[in-house]
């Protein structure tokens, strides 16, 4: 085997990365992955390992700045209060908790815990290197390799990342979406000195069982199958009509301005002029893996989703509305929901993935919990420490309330 070091997906050909990856799912394509180089803002790395048959595996990732979204940015992850869950489920966390996140905060960052504690963290133990891709952190491997060959490719992959962090690449690695049931990465990372914890999880709806979009809801619980019925009944009889668009210019201007009035209603501060050339980086490099289904009101489209869709996946990546509508309530399960499962029934995708955190909304309709793990390395032994004891705290934290949460469902 030669395992190798990349300044991301550009240095490896297309038919070289279809040795290495089937075409079943979209996140692994190299078109994804390139796409997600544009999302990021650092420098993207792509670690190789190859045999004479090619390419055996590889980890793809960017390393993080400071203009790194939450959800890519450990650092970032690690100082936010939406980790640390309230007991009671109002959302207001509790004086200990802050409290003993503040203690936690101190010991990694060096310094008090503030807002910006990330800042301090990244002071002392340098930028990440993140491996993510939608909703998962993993090594890619070419199929049909045996248990030994499989292990010693993502050993060498993660020796040869660990290196690159103790030459300068990085201060840290971070695979913040690990699924707990890939045990044969869990179980390596742990070998290689990984710390991890449970901070957050995603929703899935698995329709693998079902042969039809009605075979699917017919076999949820009454709750939410009337849940179902009701929203979609009312919905027909409100005028609002359901369809698709395709990512014409013409219409991501208007996409993307109702994806701007969403961000904007929960405290975000969108730049259109960007928000239109990532829509229309997506378009081209995606292609016809990207749907846009929409709700039309009285002849004008008040609402949109921006979706992925794979050959065993649909990934529902953001939703957009005008908040200016009245009665426009329905337009959001309808759109963000329905549509979708809809959709993957009829296409015979087997699971409909909704991405992170946002939990009730999608929990109360069907959708599955997977947590996921946020496992780091750091070669500063006693950073380590100090970071695994956070992870440890968070991971507590969430545990029980997604209990709580679940429990509350049935």
């Amino acid at each position: 085997m030669s395992v190798g070091m990349h300044h991301g997906l550009g240095a490896i050909t297309e038919a070289d990365w279809q040795v290495l990856v089937s075409g079943e799912q979209l996140e692994q394509s190299k078109a994804y992955l390139g796409f997600r180089e544009h999302v990021e803002p650092g420098d993207p790395v792509l670690f190789t390992v190859s045999d004479d048959s090619g390419l055996r595996g590889a980890v793809h990732g960017a390393v993080t700045t400071s203009r790194t979204a939450l959800f890519s940015h450990p650092w970032k992850m690690l100082a936010a209060g939406q980790f640390l869950r309230s007991d009671d489920g109002s959302g207001q966390v509790e004086g200990h908790v802050l409290a003993r996140q503040r203690e936690l905060l101190a010991a990694v960052a060096g310094a008090d815990a503030t807002d910006t504690a990330w800042a301090g963290i990244t002071e002392r133990l340098g930028e990440a290197f993140v491996v993510r891709g939608f909703d998962t952190s993993e090594v890619i491997l070419r199929g049909g390799l045996s248990e030994a060959e499989r292990r010693a490719s993502i050993g060498s992959l993660l020796q040869r990342a660990q290196e690159a962090v103790r030459t300068g690449l990085a201060g840290a690695i971070a695979l913040p979406y690990v699924r707990p049931g890939d045990t044969e990465l869990r179980g390596l990372l742990s070998e290689y000195g990984f710390r991890s914890g449970v901070l957050t999880g995603v929703s899935l709806f698995d329709l693998s069982a079902a042969a039809s979009y009605d075979e699917f809801v017919g076999a949820l619980p009454k709750r939410r199958r009337r849940r179902y019925r009701n929203e979609q009944s009312q919905f027909a009889e409100s005028g609002m009509v359901l369809s698709t668009v395709p990512p014409t210019e013409e219409n991501l201007k208007l996409i993307v301005e109702l994806e701007a009035g969403n961000s904007a209603k929960y405290g975000g501060s969108p730049d259109l002029r960007a928000l239109l050339e990532l829509r229309r980086e997506m378009a081209a490099r995606l292609g016809d893996a990207v749907r846009i289904p929409v709700v039309e009101h009285d002849g004008r489209i008040i609402a949109c989703g921006i979706d992925l869709v794979g050959r065993n996946s649909y990934y529902a990546l953001v939703y957009g509305c005008d908040y200016s509508v009245p009665d426009r309530g329905l337009a959001y399960p309808n759109l963000s929901f329905y549509s979708p499962i809809r959709f993957a029934a009829e296409h015979g995708i087997q699971h409909v993935r909704m991405g992170l955190e946002a939990f009730m909304p999608k929990l109360i309709r069907g959708a599955r919990l997977d947590l996921r793990e946020t496992w780091i390395w750091t070669p500063d032994r006693k950073a380590l420490d100090s970071v695994g004891g956070m992870l440890d705290f968070l991971s507590s934290r969430s545990k029980t309330y997604f209990e709580s949460m679940t429990a509350d469902l049935d």
